[in-house]
């Protein structure tokens, strides 16, 4: 068996996972269940992994910790992808795969290699057919400006940076956020069902085997390092138990996602969820069971990152702890662990997506985002999770102002009160707004109230708007028409922080277990692959490991999960180290691990 550290006891103060069980012959389990292929974690990469998986010809065992669906389903419900879609077709617009390749590759700083990131953005026509074909739906109306989420009517936008100057060619950019077909009225939150749903369905008519409520603990290994299987606990369903476990998950997701955890009555909220999830791991302390699923051809672990293991964010990413968590309380790391414990590598642990949005309101990115010397860090009309990042370095320290004057205040406040907002945008403008904002007479006066660096805030203002008149150029490539000259008057500043109570920056992770980009198969530290084991989603490092853009995690989760599904449809018993392991994107990770 090759040489791994499989224990986890590091772990243990913030992990059920059990190091992995290593058996000499696979006859020593009594095994309750087997399919060829188990997948752990039901989510948008779970599903697309069985599906794929199913259409291959393989038996598929799917388990869930809660009842499936997982971040996905509670999303926005776009899907990034392009290279020339039927939807961008029907749109008016030409996207081709090497425009894609080529805006790509500028933004994703080498987290996957030119090979797959060339294979994602050339099958991306072929993904939204398959996805049509277990019957996600899509529409060409297309919404041509830039803007955070569009209004119901449009199902196609621009969910990245392509309309940006610094992105400009000759050629007008493609839309490439793919928005799903769905009914849940004028709000993002849950459009996800129609990813995971239509999905879920052509996978329970294809025959898959869905368990919900798994608790998996420990993956079963054979004395040469393949995994054959899993140990999970359950709570025998159709008991009493079981409901009363279920209608205790149900109640904790409920208050742990009502508000953000920082928001007014958000402590509130927390602790009932935190109570209800007390109440639930009494339940299964007491009435669960262990059970064995045998895998013949693997085990795919799609269970997400940990963004509400708020101890193992303490150990990785602290700086996010005060930041709102975005996912599911089933995104505790369990995943990651389980493959750690098989011997996988775990890297980019540190990196964290948060998203700070500031448009709408249409007038906020032409003011100034500014850090507590008063200096500028980005060009404000960019995509939020651009202005999250740069607003959460160490340079910053999550602390952000946005200055504007008085001019674009009143514009901001037509724009809430006129503009056909979704809630999710109309209210944390409105609370910014009333309660999270300074006032001032004169830029110095603003700078004292805020704690902002008065020399530094008054130069930055002088160099924005020479950029803004067009008499130099901007050192962030921002366009003069996305400023504002900032002439003087009243000013305002907008808090901006990372923990403001009235307008949270939202994160998920976006580390993980570090995968062979050829098969998905997960990788030692040494460049070899762990035979039968697998990863997918945020799980594995994947495509938006160091930016994220809306829709991206959800297309990779598609990418990444169908692309274990095929590969263990077809792959030999025995697996060799891939000859592209050794490459540069795998020592850079490797180095972060």
């Amino acid at each position: 068996m090759p040489e791994h550290t499989n224990s986890l006891a590091f772990a243990r103060e913030f992990s059920r996972v059990e190091d992995a069980r290593i058996v000499a012959d696979s006859n020593e389990i009594m095994w309750d269940e087997t399919a060829d292929f188990v997948v752990v974690g039901y989510g948008g990469a779970g599903v697309a992994a069985a599906n794929q998986a199913r259409d291959d010809g393989l038996d598929v065992i799917a388990l869930d910790r809660y009842e499936g669906g997982g971040a996905t389903r509670m999303n926005g419900g776009i899907i990034y992808a392009g290279g020339g879609t039927h939807v961008q077709s029907e749109a008016g617009y030409d996207d081709t795969p090497e425009e894609m390749y080529i805006y790509l590759a500028r933004e994703l700083k080498g987290a996957v290699t030119d090979e797959t990131l060339r294979q994602f953005c050339e099958t991306g026509p072929e993904t939204i057919e398959w996805l049509e074909k277990h019957g996600v739906r899509f529409k060409a109306n297309a919404y041509p400006k830039k803007i955070s989420y569009p209004s119901p009517q449009y199902y196609l936008y621009h969910s990245d940076n392509s309309l940006l100057k610094r992105f400009r060619t000759n050629k007008r950019p493609s839309p490439r956020g793919h928005k799903v077909s769905v009914n849940v009225g004028n709000t993002p939150v849950g459009a996800g069902i129609g990813i995971f749903d239509p999905q879920s369905n052509s996978a329970n008519q294809a025959g898959v085997r869905v368990l919900s409520q798994c608790d998996v603990r420990q993956l079963v290994v054979d004395r040469n390092g393949k995994v054959i299987g899993l140990k999970a606990r359950r709570v025998p369903a159709g008991t009493p138990a079981h409901k009363a476990l279920v209608k205790a998950q149900q109640a904790m997701s409920k208050w742990l996602l009502i508000i953000p955890s920082t928001a007014p009555g958000g402590q509130v909220t927390t602790a009932l969820g935190k109570y209800f999830g007390r109440k639930a791991a009494r339940i299964e302390a007491e009435h669960s069971r262990d059970f064995f699923v045998r895998a013949r051809k693997g085990v795919c672990l799609t269970s997400g990152g940990f963004i509400f293991n708020e101890k193992m964010v303490a150990r990785y990413a602290p700086a996010y702890l005060k930041t709102m968590q975005l996912g599911t309380p089933a995104d505790d790391g369990s995943g990651i662990l389980l493959g750690h414990s098989a011997g996988g590598h775990m890297s980019e642990m540190d990196q964290v997506s948060a998203w700070r949005f500031i448009n709408p309101p249409l007038s906020w990115p032409k003011g100034m985002l500014v850090n507590m010397q008063g200096k500028r860090f980005v060009d404000e009309a960019s995509y939020g999770a651009d202005l999250g990042r740069e607003t959460m370095t160490p340079e910053n320290g999550g602390r952000a102002w946005l200055i504007i004057n008085h001019k674009l205040w009143l514009e901001a406040k037509d724009n809430i009160k006129n503009g056909n907002l979704m809630a999710f945008q109309k209210l944390p403008a409105v609370l910014s707004m009333k309660f999270s904002t300074k006032r001032a007479r004169t830029i110095e006066d603003l700078a004292r109230k805020t704690g902002i660096d008065a020399a530094g805030l008054q130069q930055t203002l002088e160099d924005y708007r020479r950029a803004a008149k067009g008499l130099a150029p901007d050192p962030f490539e921002k366009a003069s028409e996305d400023m504002d000259e900032l002439a003087e008057g009243v000013w305002y500043a907008i808090n901006m922080n990372g923990d403001n109570p009235m307008n949270p920056i939202f994160s998920i992770t976006v580390g993980g277990l570090l995968v062979d980009e050829n098969s998905g198969l997960v990788m030692r530290a040494d460049g070899t692959t762990i035979p039968g084991l697998y990863a997918a989603g945020r799980t594995a490092i994947g495509l938006c490991t160091y930016l994220y853009l809306s829709g991206l995690s959800a297309g990779d989760c598609i990418f990444s999960g169908r692309r274990a599904g095929r590969h263990a449809a077809t792959a030999a018993a025995e697996h060799d180290a891939p000859s592209q392991g050794k490459s540069a994107v795998f020592e850079k990770h490797r180095a972060a691990g």
